[in-house]
């Protein structure tokens, strides 16, 4: 039994101190300072070294940046399309008022402007159950046949 233990301790210890860490040298990077807080950042790992002292590529990590605004046109001060309540608590409702709803769907996304959720209106006095979403300010884009017609800001208590 002591033999096995005294052995396994040996592979464990040898195996450990032949783990090389790899080098990164990076592109370029900063630090940046303002009024609410700090920020430091790093572009880019152009190379790094193996344990077998071979340069390879770098590691590259994924960056998305997604922007979400709203085009004010001609028809986007319509009064023919109500949300409410906002602030809401659980449930949304949309209500089409003279326009004909068919063919419409929503988009809901968060502050980020990443897509949460997204679904067809099929009636013209609708309701949407938003309980699974944490209390934040969303924006619900409203879309009918591909265009959008109509952009909201609300806030879920």
């Amino acid at each position: 039994m002591k033999r096995i233990f005294i052995y396994s301790f040996f592979l464990i210890f040898c195996s450990v101190s032949e783990v090389d860490a790899q080098k990164a040298l990076l592109a370029t990077g900063s630090n940046a300072t303002g009024g609410n807080g700090s920020v430091s950042y790093s572009v880019g790992q152009i190379d790094f070294t193996t344990k077998e002292n071979q340069v390879m590529e770098g590691v590259q990590q994924a960056y998305e940046i997604t922007t979400l605004s709203t085009t004010e046109t001609a028809g986007s001060d319509r009064k023919d399309i109500l949300l409410y309540p906002n602030p809401f608590k659980d449930f949304l409702f949309v209500d089409f008022t003279t326009n004909d709803y068919r063919n419409s769907e929503f988009q809901l996304f968060d502050s980020s402007g990443k897509l949460l959720k997204e679904d067809k209106i099929k009636e013209s006095k609708s309701e949407f159950n938003f309980s699974e979403l944490p209390s934040a300010m969303y924006i619900i884009r409203i879309n009918q046949n591909g265009k959008n017609i109509k952009t909201f800001k609300i806030i879920k208590k």
